[in-house]
């Protein structure tokens, strides 16, 4: 048996998810299939080769951010351990 309540609780909210599926596989063979066609001429001589395009920038991307993160390791080391080094002398000399 239920309580009897005097004012109205609220039903809980339903979680509507529909989930799209991405298949990689399938997605690289469309864009194959789109090079092939652009090599045999059938599609658009002058329309650019966007999986080209973005093949070039993911590289220069991934290319420039591995470059900065491991420029500044080797100075930050050395002055941490400079700061450190000071700090030690301090505590131990005064």
């Amino acid at each position: 048996m239920g309580m009897i309540t005097f004012f109205k609780t609220p039903k809980p909210k339903r979680f509507d998810y529909a989930p799209q599926y991405y298949d990689a596989r399938k997605e690289a063979l469309r864009e194959r299939e789109k090079q092939i066609k652009q090599e045999m001429g059938e599609a658009d001589e002058d329309a650019p080769r966007v999986s080209l395009i973005r093949g070039q920038m993911r590289r220069q991307y991934e290319q420039k951010t591995s470059g900065r993160a491991n420029k500044g390791t080797g100075l930050r080391l050395v002055v941490i351990f400079v700061i450190l080094c000071l700090l030690a002398y301090y505590l131990l000399y005064y």
